[in-house]
């Protein structure tokens, strides 16, 4: 069995810190940001003369000229490499151009998302030669749209239900698709998809199904796609059902392994959670300076509305939000750009925080603006339509907490099962418990240390080391408690997601800060240092509080609550 990939997170969650995970922050290589300027100047430059998003909301429609005009600027072809006519680029430099798509028009970034981080990304990843050669060209320069389809109406988070299935022709050169699939991004619009069903495999001599890829085109006998729907905000994307009406797809447009399919569509995920956070980081970032504005403008009580504690103290955590989402977000960028790294828990974290961060910051902003936040007029209720999608889209953040937990837990949990195996023969188990023994003392008397972390940081250091080694103590003891239950416990998985989310937060901050220093200097760097800090010094006490209530908490009365609005509702 091959050695497991390295992971910063998976890692953290036994109490280590891999340094070389952390240090240094990734940077955009320089070849890169050059065309990363030149693309941003252009994208900003075209929307500003083409792009008006009150039309497209209104309008529930993105117009020909906008999405051939994405065509002219290469935005459908950035992750594409440079030998089938795209870009290239790395899912940092792609994941930077994303975030000023979201500036521009939520819609908008929808639409290219589904098409470049999911759409297409299987091909990339799991493509063969041939199958590349085919489709990437035509797609990367938006000639065709790409989508990814695997919600059905009976399975939303839980894919391995899905119901759509493929059959193997008797003569084996295509595959008889048939079923449903539901609230695909880009459905109406997109020409090539890629289609996930349940298929038919051998599995130590017993047939069994298995959920496979595959390439599907919309030129295809029996593919039909349903009518928009009518949706709270990105109203602009389109989104609608599709049908699958015995649909001969060749055997060769089988993506990936027949019966890999959930490997198929999790590798994508991973790569497209990234890419919905950065957009969260542009829609904040945009958010901060139009509150701002507002805030230094606005007059009440014959001063600015900006010079109030209150409003200072809104700005300041929108401000320090967008900062720690963004050294997240860029931080897994890098780690996704490195070879035979396990990103996975770290893309959920970006997803899962990236995306609630930006609704406290659109309400926020919309609070600061007031009454006007309320007007159609005014940006803002548009805004915070568009945003509440991304708490859903991709894995809800309810099942993505359970993902963070339950994958982090993982390697923990097999290592107490192996001492608890070991104390039933201690003598020739000797080796195993003193590694436990010495693993347990260290964990008391002595903090991790993060020497690569600059000094002007050292409270948020001293905060996260200990909070590292609070952290794996409290998974021990859930697991040593709970053993195998703990599936059923989410209360404690939720609160250990959030714990993890909140460490990942401190350690990325940390370093893009050091990172930060270094390039510009201490004194230029005052307000990252500040923000760093102060991000932390507010971070340690929420992980006190969620790792306490992993054993004090008021679950059996929350549980008995929400049973009895069942009973009354007759369910």
């Amino acid at each position: 069995m091959a050695d497991p990939q390295p992971s910063f997170m998976k890692s953290l969650f036994q109490g280590k810190i891999e340094h070389e995970l952390l240090f240094p922050h990734p940077t955009v290589e320089s070849k890169e940001a050059e065309y990363l300027d030149t693309f941003v100047d252009m994208l900003h430059k075209f929307a500003d003369d083409h792009v008006d998003s009150v039309a497209i909301d209104e309008n529930a429609e993105i117009s020909q000229e906008v999405l051939d005009g994405f065509g002219e600027l290469g935005l459908w072809g950035l992750i594409i490499p440079e030998e089938y006519d795209g870009y290239g680029f790395s899912q940092t430099a792609y994941s930077k151009v994303f975030e000023e798509v979201a500036k521009v028009d939520a819609s908008v970034v929808v639409t290219l998302g589904a098409h470049s981080s999911i759409g297409l990304k299987g091909i990339i990843l799991f493509g063969t030669e041939e199958q590349k050669q085919k489709y990437l060209p035509k797609l990367a320069p938006g000639e065709h749209i790409a989508a990814f389809a695997l919600t059905e109406p009976g399975s939303g988070s839980d894919a391995a239900s899905i119901a759509t299935r493929a059959e193997l022709s008797d003569d084996g050169d295509y595959y008889i698709l048939n079923g449903n699939k539901i609230w695909i991004t880009n459905g109406g619009i997109a020409d090539v998809f890629t289609v996930f069903a349940q298929t038919e495999v051998e599995v130590d001599g017993e047939k069994k199904d298995k959920i496979s890829a595959f390439i599907v085109t919309r030129d295809m006998a029996g593919f039909s796609s349903g009518a928009e729907e009518k949706k709270l905000g990105i109203k602009g994307s389109s989104t609608t059902e599709l049908h699958f009406d015995n649909v001969k797809v060749p055997a060769e447009n089988l993506l990936g392994e027949k019966g890999k399919g959930f490997k198929v569509a999790m590798m994508i995920l991973n790569s497209g959670r990234l890419g919905l956070a950065a957009g969260c980081v542009g829609g904040m970032k945009e958010l901060v300076e139009m509150s701002t504005d507002h805030a230094l403008q606005r007059e009440q009580f014959n001063s600015r509305i900006a010079d109030f504690e209150m409003i200072k103290d809104k700005i300041a955590h929108m401000e320090i939000e967008a900062y720690v989402t963004e050294s997240m977000v860029y931080h897994t960028t890098g780690l996704a750009d490195m070879e035979d790294v396990d990103y996975s828990v770290e893309s959920a974290i970006c997803k899962v925080y990236a995306a609630e961060k930006l609704w406290h910051v659109v309400n926020e902003a919309l609070q600061i603006s007031a009454g006007a936040g309320y007007m159609k007029e005014y940006p803002y209720e548009r805004i915070l339509r568009d945003s509440r999608i991304n708490m859903i889209f991709e894995g809800t953040n309810e099942i993505l907490r359970l993902f963070i937990a339950l994958a982090g837990m993982e390697a923990p949990g097999e290592y107490l099962k192996k001492v608890g195996k070991a104390l039933r023969d201690p003598i020739k188990s000797a080796g195993l418990l003193s590694d436990y023994v010495y693993k347990r003392i260290k964990r008391s008397v002595a903090h991790p240390e993060m020497p690569q972390a600059h000094e002007a940081l050292k409270p948020s250091v001293d905060a996260f080391t200990r909070y590292v080694d609070e952290f794996a103590g409290t998974v021990d003891k859930v697991l040593t408690k709970h053993g195998k239950k703990i599936i059923q416990r989410e209360h404690i998985q939720k609160r250990i997601a959030e714990a993890a989310m909140e460490l990942y937060a401190m350690a990325t901050t940390i370093s893009r800060t050091t990172a930060d220093i270094g390039s510009q200097g201490e004194e230029a760097t005052e307000i990252g240092i500040t923000l760093c800090n102060t991000y932390c010094e507010e971070a340690w006490r929420r992980v006190r509080r969620r790792l306490a209530m992993t054993e004090s908490n008021q679950d059996e009365g929350l549980n008995a609550i929400a049973e009895s609005v069942y009973k009354r509702q007759g369910g």
